[in-house]
């Protein structure tokens, strides 16, 4: 095992064990602190842009963090050290984990030792029949399925691949995650029709976009009953769709699902500027009054006594905005659009690459993340997913360069 796969090894398996220093840290995260001054190259910023950029994202975030915590709400230490650290670890985890998975091997590997971690480990959050599946077995799953569609699409098996995503969408679908049922069929057709080179055009997109629409109302009509009549799904999807004034609206259940964007919705409207703070606490239970309103759920006082509530968002961009202001929220909007880039260049240009649906997928599932995950997620997950995502990008140009002497980095790099 050569030292990149030994730190790799380290990472997936000490991102188990929580320590009380700063709020709380992961072992893996101070294993990143400890690695980064070794790992770290000035030169760096100059071969890849994009990681310049995204470092860069970050320390603004970070400076408009300063500023909303110290100048305008006063922020206790106690909180501004916690959302300050989150920050930092975030620019050491994307140092270190871009210099770490810049190989095939060992991005397979870091693949598979997360599916390990995650089979031996289980969160607090999987305290229920209905969460087992979606917070247990779904993560995975999902790298299960990276590991298969890796072997099938190497082999040139695109229609088996194919198979094995939609097979593993319908299962999440019967089993409560629609989220993670979402991404696998998504990653499924764009796999399907850039790997079948179908030319996109202005009557094409309009006609495939109602045929979509047609047949997801239907479909989503046929998954409504099924839950109601207990076929598929579990309670809590079943609670959700019960509670709709028209179960067949989409729109009703996709709002109930993420009410936490109409709560952040509202905080951000009460301080657009420079938002709540780290760790804001939701002392008036204003906003966590508006969640409750659209779970169509009561106040439950010994909850509240029980917990701080914070200023609810499970959105990484919208968090921002919520607790640092207009700043905090373009410097993750900036950060966010660098991915997408790189993204959307591996999804044009990288049929050829053995990860190529691996690629899809994490891509879309990062897309995710910064939608509709908690503000944490920018250090826990979405630093290594991106770091593959980078190495891939620079792999693909650096790969078309010496096909073509002529060839350049694009413009936006």
């Amino acid at each position: 095992m050569n030292i990149k796969k030994a730190g790799v090894f380290l990472y997936t398996m000490l991102s188990t064990i929580k320590v009380n220093l700063v709020g709380q840290l992961w072992l893996s995260e101070l294993l990143v602190i400890l690695a980064a001054p070794f790992t770290y190259r000035p030169e760096d910023l100059k071969t890849y842009p994009y990681l310049k950029k995204i470092l860069v994202a970050l320390l603004v975030l970070l400076f408009f963090q300063m500023v909303t915590d110290l100048l305008i709400v006063g922020n206790t230490p106690q909180n501004y050290m916690r959302g300050w650290a989150a920050t930092i670890i975030a620019i050491l985890s994307f140092i270190v984990l871009f210099k770490t998975l810049n190989d095939t091997s060992t991005i397979l590997f870091f693949l598979f030792m997360t599916m390990i971690k995650n089979i031996i480990y289980t969160d607090d959050i999987v305290d229920s029949d209905m969460s087992y599946f979606k917070f247990k077995i779904a993560p995975i799953l999902t790298m299960a399925v990276y590991l298969v569609l890796y072997q099938l699409y190497k082999r040139g098996e695109l229609k088996m691949a194919l198979t094995v995503l939609i097979g593993a969408s319908l299962l999440c679908f019967a089993f409560d995650s629609r989220s993670t049922g979402v991404i696998f069929f998504i990653g499924a057709v764009i796999t399907y029709l850039m790997n079948n080179n179908v030319q996109i055009s202005r009557q094409k997109i309009i006609f495939f976009a109602v045929l979509f629409a047609v047949l997801f109302q239907v479909a989503y009509t046929f998954y409504v009953r099924s839950v109601l009549n207990g076929e598929i799904g579990g309670e809590h999807s079943r609670t959700q769709i019960e509670r709709l004034a028209n179960p067949y609206n989409p729109l009703e259940l996709l709002m109930t699902g993420r009410a936490e964007t109409f709560a952040a919705g509202a905080a951000i409207a009460d301080k657009p500027l420079f938002g709540h703070g780290s760790w804001a606490e939701d002392k008036s239970l204003k906003y966590h009054m508006i969640l409750l309103m659209y779970h169509d759920a009561e106040l439950n006082p010994e909850r509240v006594k029980s917990r701080t509530i914070l200023v609810p968002s499970h959105s990484v961009l919208m968090g921002a905005w919520v607790n640092w202001g207009l700043g905090g929220f373009l410097a993750v909007l900036f950060l966010f659009w660098q991915v997408v880039k790189m993204g959307l260049y591996i999804i044009r240009n990288g049929q050829d690459l053995a990860l190529y649906p691996v690629l899809v997928l994490i891509f879309i599932g990062l897309i995710w993340t910064f939608l509709f995950s908690p503000f944490q997620h920018l250090r826990l997950y979405i630093p290594g997913l991106a770091a593959i995502i980078m190495n891939n990008y620079y792999a693909l140009v650096s790969e078309q360069e010496e096909e073509d002497p002529a060839y350049s980095l694009p413009v936006h790099a």
